[in-house]
């Protein structure tokens, strides 16, 4: 039953620009709560994680699966992007300003599909969600 709901909420998100745990920001990008964030995960293959924060946050600890594109170097990163560029991107940073920036660049670079997670690592951690290790 959750499985189903999640699915159909994360259709939802990509067809329209107000459902329940999701908002549409000025800036193209959608934004989720860390447990839509875990389920969209959870229910969808073709959901793509990007971690924003610096290389060394991101070996401490990051969301399994996640994808390490530091902020500070994201032009460099972009090509390496591309192949994603019509997959959901699901975005997160310590920082809300170096996330929303990063979501707003990643849609003006054509990304279709850019939703941000609201809350940070902190945010998924506080739910008690599970993290990875690089170290």
């Amino acid at each position: 039953m959750m499985r189903t709901i999640a699915a159909t909420l994360g259709i939802l998100l990509l067809t329209s620009a107000c459902t329940v745990g999701v908002s549409r920001r000025p800036g193209g990008y959608a934004e989720i709560q860390p447990e839509i964030a875990h389920e969209m995960i959870l229910d969808n293959r073709q959901i793509v994680v990007l971690d924003l924060r610096p290389s060394e946050d991101y070996e401490a600890r990051h969301i399994g699966g996640a994808i390490s594109a530091p902020f500070h170097s994201i032009e460099h990163t972009l090509p390496l992007l591309l192949p994603y560029q019509n997959a959901t991107l699901i975005v997160y940073a310590d920082d809300a300003d170096e996330s929303v920036r990063g979501a707003s660049l990643l849609v003006a670079a054509g990304f279709r599909n850019v939703v941000r997670m609201s809350g940070g690592l902190d945010g998924w951690i506080d739910k008690g969600f599970p993290v990875a290790s690089s170290r």
